[in-house]
């Protein structure tokens, strides 16, 4: 006697769910943790590494009134000597537009860069000027096309949509240093 119809559907539904879920979540859990061995992406200090800011206008800067929060502080990510400036550059009631410029400020030529941003409640959808795929809360750039590396000086900018209130991220990591925004 063949078991009813109804019974197989369910279990082989069951089963191919099951199996969408599993792979879904180790996706997940290899995005979040595929990064460098021991590098955090918790915000705060990096040992050694004091943040510097800079005052003066730059190009990133200009426009930005003092109080209106639309440029985050240049900060060194790590041991690279590197500075990261987020801005938000558009917003509306339904999401925002931000910018993350990253400047190469040491005498050497960065091989290759990777700038992993996490926010609390806004959901990024697309990623303009970079390679990017999302995480859980937050996504993964890298630089676009064959040649990513950032030479003596030289800056990439890049741009972002997203659905939520304008905010900052709540961690940044450049090539698995920590970057406090």
């Amino acid at each position: 006697m063949e078991p009813p119809r109804l019974l197989n559907v369910l279990v082989v539904s069951g089963v191919i769910l099951g199996l969408l879920l599993f792979g879904y979540s180790t996706t997940q859990i290899y995005l979040q943790f595929g990064g460098t061995p021991g590098a955090t992406e918790a915000p705060g200090p990096h040992d050694g590494v004091e943040p510097t800011h800079d005052a003066s206008p730059g190009p990133e800067r200009e426009g930005a009134s003092a109080g209106d929060g639309s440029t985050g502080p240049q900060t060194q990510a790590g041991a690279e000597p590197t500075t990261v400036v987020y801005q938000v550059v558009e917003a509306t009631s339904v999401g925002f537009t931000g910018r993350v410029t990253v400047t190469n400020t040491s005498q050497t030529t960065l091989d290759t860069w990777e700038l992993a941003l996490a926010f609390e409640t806004a959901e990024v959808t697309a990623v303009h000027d970079a390679d990017w795929e999302p995480l859980g809360d937050g996504i993964l750039a890298r630089a676009s096309g064959p040649d990513g590396q950032l030479e003596p000086g030289a800056s990439v900018s890049l741009t972002f949509d997203a659905i939520g209130a304008s905010q900052s991220p709540v961690r940044c990591s450049l090539n698995g240093h920590v970057c406090d925004l």
